[in-house]
């Protein structure tokens, strides 16, 4: 049955047949059921998720600083380890592109850590995986060693608040969390039917 089907129905079997108020009731009935963005799929087990991020803020290879907490705009933070001799890099990286790409409109922040012993390593390896997001050089591993990675890829999606929310090595995973991350109501935010 399609939304305007059920809303119809919903609609013919309110008082006063109400159409649009059935429409607007059929709505929030489908997003209770979880036709929304759906629940955050599960993590690896990382001793990180659901703990305070590390802080950071590092230059980028391309200048820029980026780091965690982001800017007052940012509402997730992606944050890839990865390497150029990485064979699964190479599908995470262009994944991980496309999401920031899509929705850094929206507040996405995608952060790649290099873990080569050279940053002209990292730079060229990102260049040859089309990666136009941030991307630091974690040269002495201090970063890797502080987010607690032991291989890579391995991703960190970080809530608005700076919470660990989930970790994984799944890119569709990674950006199905940040899909829910985003239609959480932001702290603050007043609901309609409030």
């Amino acid at each position: 049955m399609t939304a305007t089907s059920a809303a119809s129905r919903l609609g013919a079997a309110l008082p006063g047949g109400g159409v649009a108020r059935g429409a607007t009731l059929a709505t929030c009935a489908l997003l209770a059921l979880g036709c929304g963005p759906g629940a955050m799929p599960a993590s690896v087990r990382h001793p990180l998720v659901g703990s305070a991020a590390p802080e950071f803020h590092a230059e980028s290879t391309a200048a820029v600083t980026v780091g965690v907490p982001g800017t007052r705009r940012t509402r997730v933070t992606v944050i890839d380890f990865w390497a150029s001799w990485c064979a699964s890099c190479s599908r995470t990286m262009p994944a991980l592109d496309r999401l920031w790409r899509d929705r850094k409109a929206d507040g996405v922040a995608v952060i790649g850590v290099n873990v080569d012993d050279s940053e002209a390593a990292a730079e060229a390896a990102a260049y040859e995986l089309g990666a136009t997001f941030p991307i630091i050089a974690d040269l002495d591993q201090r970063l890797s060693a502080t987010y607690g990675v032991a291989q890579v890829p391995l991703t960190f999606v970080v809530d608005g608040a700076g919470t660990v929310r989930w970790v994984g090595h799944d890119p569709a995973s990674a950006r199905r969390a940040v899909e829910v991350l985003l239609s959480e109501r932001p702290a603050g935010a007043r609901s309609v039917f409030e």
